[in-house]
């Protein structure tokens, strides 16, 4: 009986440290030193959003299958 409560009393005691123990290192994460950072971006286009590109593949797409249509014809003799 003795056994049991003294490792009961040994859970409560890691128990109670290990808390205090995560408070403080809460509280080590919070920063009174204000940090400011300048970042500077840039913007990228790309090509998908270019309406010029979607007209160029199409012309090409639309003359590939006039090509191909046209060959696939017999030719008269």
């Amino acid at each position: 009986m003795k056994n049991l409560t003294f490792v009961s009393r040994a859970k409560c005691f890691l128990f109670s440290v290990l808390a205090i123990f995560s408070s403080v290192l809460t509280f080590a994460q919070d920063s009174t030193i204000v940090k400011t950072t300048n970042t500077t971006t840039t913007s990228t286009e790309e090509w998908q959003s270019n309406p010029i590109y979607w007209i160029i593949g199409g012309v090409v797409l639309i003359i590939i299958v006039a090509i191909i249509a046209m060959s696939g014809r017999k030719k008269n003799d």
